[in-house]
């Protein structure tokens, strides 16, 4: 009688449709939240520093003066020259001749150029981590050039608001300070500028870790608390044949089987 085949085991229950997890390829990750700040403050860069360039060539504080209500001079200063609305006397050219106006736009265009450059690191690097060399740059770069943006139109704005209080009406003649359209420009890229060194600080934080994705969570259970578990009969054994039955005492068989040499102590040949 042939052994039985022996079935491989096929699982039931919540096991017999468990199957290999098959895990996709990983797609690229997108940036997190803790970059945003990084290239929010590299966009902020970039406009203060266009506003700064843009207000240091317009009129930033204007001078008019009258003479029985008729305007004799009249002028606007930038951040680079001086301009004339009311061509002066010859006496008074040779006295502007002689003298300069502040030149707020050398050290303000400096900012700006630092401003440009931190964005610029900052939108290369945006894909490295907040811990890179070039991501370390551009933080330092916005961080400068918003800095000196910002004392650079606060020291300004004090010229200004000292002028201003030079203004006279002693009814003859009058004079009057004003501020121009650079003034107001440079103040908003200042604001921006200040804003732009507040997000690259943020831009400081480290990313968080990405943890690594398991075909499980970690707490996972093949049942339910309380449910029992299955129960599964035991496995079949595979066929062994029973041995030969022995032969009853003082049978023919037994006696031929005494008579029968051993396997392991052959017959001499002298014995026989």
């Amino acid at each position: 009688m042939s052994a039985p085949q022996q079935q491989p085991y096929q699982p039931n229950g919540p096991f017999g449709a468990m199957q290999p997890v098959q895990t996709p390829a990983a797609a690229p990750r997108p940036p997190s939240d803790a970059r945003l700040p990084r290239l929010f403050a590299a966009m902020m860069g970039v406009f203060a520093g266009l506003l700064v360039l843009v207000a240091t060539f317009l009129p930033q504080s204007t001078y008019e003066q009258l003479s029985e209500g008729k305007a004799v001079s009249k002028f606007a200063e930038t951040g680079w020259t001086r301009s004339f609305d009311i061509e002066p006397s010859a006496e008074e050219k040779e006295f502007y001749d002689k003298t300069h106006v502040a030149r707020y736009g050398i050290p303000l265009s400096a900012a700006a150029l630092t401003l440009f450059a931190g964005a610029a690191v900052g939108f290369a690097s945006y894909r490295r981590g907040s811990a890179s060399p070039a991501a370390t740059t551009s933080r330092t770069l916005l961080i400068a050039g918003g800095a000196g943006t910002a004392i650079g139109v606060w020291m300004l704005g004090m010229d200004i608001s000292a002028s201003l209080s030079f203004g006279q009406d002693t009814g003859r003649f009058v004079s009057r300070y004003g501020t121009g359209s650079g003034f107001w420009i440079l103040l908003a890229g200042g604001l921006v500028a200040l804003l732009t060194v507040g997000l690259a600080i943020v831009a400081n934080r480290r990313e968080p870790a990405v943890p690594q994705q398991a075909p499980y969570p970690a707490t996972f259970t093949p049942y339910p608390p309380g449910v029992p578990q299955q129960q599964y009969p035991p496995q079949p054994q595979a066929y062994e044949p029973p041995p030969p039955p022995t032969p009853p005492a003082g049978s023919a068989l037994q006696q031929q089987d005494i008579l029968r040499p051993s396997p392991d102590n052959p017959p001499q040949p002298g014995n026989t």
